[in-house]
């Protein structure tokens, strides 16, 4: 941040930026990435006499200034527009005929099985954004798999074969809507302690259902929240009826 602050996007922790690493001492710190202020600062070098608009997390934190911004953008006194996936939800903008989207290969391949899924919608609305009325629209995606089947998919607006593509892969690895899945999520101070709740509850469940699968106990993707730790159970089953019948009885247990 502007203030040399760190922010936690999904709790609100903030600390000042350290001095030097706290693990080794080294003062060589160097920010990594190119979040949407970094890349504000670059468009600027290369545009300096465009109005650019920073539109993210940081910048609408105050009341109503989301509305301020978008009122901007609509009276034609913005030129660049920078932004997170904020940006793509229903939002019309009427003058927009350039889009780009940067680094969407984080967001392709992800621990959920539905990344694509994701991605493939957000981009569709991101498509929308550029180019209305009469002004044709070009999308920009900055990838590293041109050739993945998503991004054919999508330069054809093709969703049928997208979903058919998907299907075929879901089918392949036994995922949803193939099976069925419900996950027991446990935190506490210490991730031992999480863990340690969810093999009990495993060793409880091993013998309420034979049609019914539990997978290990295992961290969260994203294990330390909050300073809570955090933990999770996946429980599968073929049959939708099957897997209600166990969490009912499971949860009475």
């Amino acid at each position: 941040l502007a203030d040399r602050r760190l922010r936690c996007h999904h709790c609100g922790h903030e600390e000042r930026i350290p001095r030097a690493c706290p693990g080794c001492g080294n003062p060589d710190l160097a920010p990594l990435g190119q979040g949407t202020q970094r890349l504000e600062e670059t468009l600027a070098q290369h545009f300096p006499a465009a109005r650019i608009l920073r539109i993210d997390r940081d910048s609408t934190r105050r009341k109503h200034a989301l509305k301020e911004m978008l009122q901007e953008v609509h009276e034609e006194r913005v030129d660049i527009l920078v932004g997170t996936q904020i940006l793509a939800k229903g939002h019309d903008f009427k003058r927009l005929t350039l889009v780009g989207a940067l680094n969407v290969d984080g967001a392709l391949y992800s621990a959920d099985f539905r990344a694509a899924e994701r991605l493939f919608a957000q981009l569709m609305q991101v498509a929308g954004r550029a180019g209305r009325a009469a002004e044709p629209g070009t999308v920009l995606i900055q990838t590293q798999f041109p050739d993945h089947p998503l991004f054919d998919a999508l330069r054809h607006q093709d969703y049928e074969a997208f979903a058919k593509d998907q299907l075929t892969e879901r089918k392949q690895a036994g995922f949803p809507p193939f099976c069925h899945q419900a996950l027991l999520r446990a935190e506490a101070t210490q991730l031992e302690t999480a863990l340690a709740f969810l093999h009990q509850a495993r060793k409880m469940a091993a013998s309420f259902s034979s049609a019914v699968t539990l997978y290990d106990p295992v961290p969260a993707p994203m294990a330390r929240l909050a300073g809570r730790e955090r933990a999770q159970l996946l429980v599968q089953a073929d049959a939708r009826r099957d897997l209600q019948h166990f969490l009912h009885d499971w949860n009475e247990a």
